[in-house]
């Protein structure tokens, strides 16, 4: 060993057996990771730099390891989504129409336990609101849900690489994608409760059009009602398979143990879509909502819990909102929508409920704090 001047060097790492430096296994399992855990010393690919860029900004990285699927990388702080981001993601789409078969958005960090994304980035949206007040903001909410009809509708299949935590906007950008690959270790749920505000992404609309598809002419409070506990309770899944169980992953989508190999893997079911004919759902499509009838039985369920000091007044508020948007709003029992009709609602009360005090008091609590405020 005194002759030996390291353990690990770009050739191998050194065995004392062999009194050689040995290279890395060649066993099948490897060529399912793009990028191996380095040991220190070797001369690993950079995830940040590897592959070809096609397109880069200070907010995203647009790329190709297989040359046939283009995979978007969020750059920004806990990779939270903010115009950058949505402007990134738009033309990660036009490329990928015009000259992949599929996208995958995949984030680097997860290499390393690091997020999906945080959701949407509060503090971008401050000077507009600043500015122009709540009306300041409706324009970048649109944008930020103009971009998940455009990741659910885009002609070829965009598949969310996730692992870690994905949440407010960024469990609302991988449910609109075609299929989602996730990791174990996933931790996904709409959580804007928790700053007084309801998820504004399409996340309500989402759940709504879910709940409407599994009960297949059936009842739908029956499905619904779920999805709205685990929204008005900002519950986030300990796992994939909480996640699953919250309507955030469908049965279709894939769960991985490895977080080297969920790349790989979501390249593959990029291009395994679009080999087999792949086909994006048509805009507008419509389904059956609850109505007033859905939102009075929600809101009975609620003066309880208000009544008996489980929840406070303003939550009471906020919980009645999230059950209007995922009801369909003042309309009659079994009245047909579309997400962009849901979408709308969404603005509405998101916007009215960022005029509030209690609703600012909640955000900058979290914003200098990090922990969310009760009122």
């Amino acid at each position: 060993m005194s002759q030996v001047d390291g353990v690990h060097k770009p050739e191998g790492s050194y065995s004392a057996a062999k009194n050689a430096y040995i290279g890395r296994s060649e066993l099948p399992v490897y060529s399912r990771q793009p990028f191996k855990q380095a040991v220190l010393g070797e001369n690993a690919p950079d995830p940040l730099r590897a592959g070809s860029t096609v397109f880069e900004d200070e907010s995203i990285r647009l790329w190709t390891l297989a040359d046939d699927v283009l995979i978007a990388s969020f750059k920004t702080k806990m990779n939270t989504i903010g115009p950058g981001v949505i402007a990134g993601l738009h033309k990660a789409v036009e490329l990928a129409e015009a000259a992949y078969k599929g996208l995958v958005i995949w984030q680097p960090t997860s290499l390393s336990g690091g997020p999906f994304s945080a959701g949407a980035d509060l503090q971008s949206m401050m000077p507009a609101f600043m500015a122009g007040g709540p009306k300041a903001i409706e324009p970048e909410e649109k944008k930020l849900q103009d971009l998940m009809l455009t990741l659910r509708c885009a002609q070829v299949p965009v598949v969310a690489a996730v692992s870690g935590i994905a949440l407010g906007g960024g469990t609302e950008t991988s449910v609109y994608c075609a299929r989602r690959v996730a990791t174990f270790e996933s931790y996904m749920g709409l959580v804007e409760m928790g700053v007084g505000l309801i998820p504004g992404g399409g996340g309500l609309a989402y759940l709504a059009r879910r709940a409407a598809e599994q009960a297949q002419g059936g009842d739908i409070l029956h499905f619904l009602k779920g999805y709205f506990q685990a929204a008005a309770m900002a519950t986030v899944g300990k796992s994939a398979l909480e996640s699953r169980a919250l309507g955030y992953l469908q049965a279709s989508d894939v769960i991985v143990m490895h977080s080297h190999e969920l790349l790989h893997v979501a390249i593959i079911q990029a291009r395994s879509m679009a080999d087999a004919g792949y086909r994006p759902p048509m805009p507008g499509l419509q389904f059956p909502v609850l109505g007033r009838n859905g939102v009075a039985t929600i809101q009975a369920q609620l003066v309880n819990l208000r009544d008996g000091g489980f929840i406070s007044a303003y939550d009471f508020e906020i919980a009645t909102r999230i059950a209007t948007v995922l009801c369909g709003g003042d309309v009659e029992e079994g009245a047909m929508a579309d997400e962009a009709t849901l979408m709308a609602l969404e603005r509405k009360h998101f916007c009215e409920l960022l005029g509030q005090a209690k609703t600012q008091e909640r955000i900058m609590g979290m914003l200098q704090t990090g922990k969310p405020v009760r009122n």
